[in-house]
C-alpha cells in the first residue's frame, strides 16, 4: 500500500513539474514609433497614415510582420497596432524568429497578380529569445518614403526593428525591404502563403 502510494505522488510530482513548464511565459512588446517621412506631406495624406499602423501575430516561435492582407497568409495576425503605439502579448518562453512579408504596389487586374509581381518574403531576418517571467520590446521605426510607379504614387513605411531585451538594443534591420535574399512570392512553397483548396 505505502509503495502504490509513493508511486502515486512520484508519478503527481512529475505531472505538476511537467505541468509547470509547459506555462512558462515570458512577454513580447511591440512598440511602434510614431512615422517619419522623408519628404514634407500634404495635410489629406498626413492625416491617412497617422491613422495607420503594423499588422503582426506572434506564434510557435514565430513572430511575423505583413505588408500583405492578411487573408493571404497562412499565419495568425490577430494584431493591428498604429504608428506611436505600443501592444504588449504574452508568449510561451523559447526562441524566435522575425519574418517580414513586403509587398511592393503595381498596378495589376487580380490581387493574385500583384501579389506574384510585388510581394516577397525575408524569413528568419531576426531572431531573440523570451526567458520565463521577461519581456522582450521589439522597437519599431516606420519611415515613410514616396515611391511611384507609371501610374500611381504612394506612400510605402519602411519596417526598421530593433530588439531590447534586458537593456541590451540592437542593431536596427530593415524587415520588409526586398533584398536578393528575399523569397519572390510567386516562388515561395512554404507554411505562410495560404493556398485555396481546388
Amino acid at each position: 500500500m505505502r509503495s502504490t502510494l509513493r508511486a502515486f505522488s512520484a508519478a503527481a510530482l512529475l505531472l505538476c513539474a511537467g505541468f509547470a513548464a509547459a506555462q512558462e511565459t515570458g512577454k513580447l512588446t511591440v512598440d511602434i514609433a510614431a512615422f517619419s517621412s522623408e519628404i514634407e506631406l500634404k495635410p489629406k495624406i498626413k492625416a491617412q497614415l497617422e491613422s495607420g499602423g503594423l499588422e503582426w501575430g506572434a506564434k510557435d516561435g514565430l513572430v511575423v510582420f505583413t505588408m500583405v492582407n492578411k487573408r493571404f497568409i497562412n499565419f495568425d495576425i490577430p494584431n493591428f497596432t498604429r504608428y506611436g503605439a505600443q501592444q504588449t502579448v504574452e508568449l510561451p518562453a523559447g526562441d524566435y524568429k522575425i519574418t517580414g512579408i513586403g509587398l511592393i504596389p503595381s498596378t495589376a487586374f487580380s490581387p493574385e497578380k500583384i501579389l506574384n509581381k510585388g510581394a516577397y518574403l525575408n524569413e528568419g531576418i531576426l531572431a531573440f529569445r523570451i526567458e520565463p517571467g521577461q519581456t522582450v520590446t521589439l522597437k519599431v521605426n516606420p519611415v515613410i518614403r514616396k515611391n511611384a510607379t507609371f501610374f500611381i504614387n504612394y506612400f510605402l513605411p519602411e519596417i526598421l526593428v530593433r530588439i531590447e531585451q534586458n537593456g541590451q538594443v540592437g542593431a536596427e534591420t530593415s524587415v520588409v525591404a526586398k533584398t536578393d535574399a528575399s523569397t519572390p512570392w510567386a516562388g515561395y512553397t512554404g507554411p505562410l502563403k495560404f493556398t485555396p483548396a481546388k
